[in-house]
């Protein structure tokens, strides 16, 4: 098997944010190495944001998984910037794992 190499991007499309850790973009992310990934999914390092829909256990659990999710999509719409930084490959669920930064401040803080 292939040995994963750290990468570092500028995310340029679009994004879907699912929840509080959970991003799709909506375009290609290009990671280097002449290689490219077609609208990857995306899970933020280190955190862990309450669950929505179904999943969530209580009304107050899906409420802050909203809030959860629409604080991330603000940082991610409203910055100048954007950079995907992933050295772990990916998660159980076949996620890419990562550290976003937007406008130099981790989304995962």
């Amino acid at each position: 098997m292939a040995e994963m190499r750290p990468f570092v991007t500028k995310l340029k499309s679009s994004v879907y944010v699912y929840d509080g850790d959970s991003v799709t973009c909506l375009g290609t992310m290009d990671v280097g190495w002449g290689c490219s990934i077609n609208k990857p999914k995306l899970r933020l390092v280190g955190i862990d944001t309450p669950e929505k829909g179904w999943r969530a256990k209580t009304d107050r659990e899906r409420k802050l998984a909203l809030e959860a999710r629409d604080f991330l999509k603000n940082m991610i719409e409203t910055a100048k910037e954007v950079l995907v930084y992933s050295e772990d490959g990916r998660g159980k669920y076949g996620r890419w794992l990562t550290h976003i930064l937007a406008d130099g401040v981790d989304c995962g803080d």
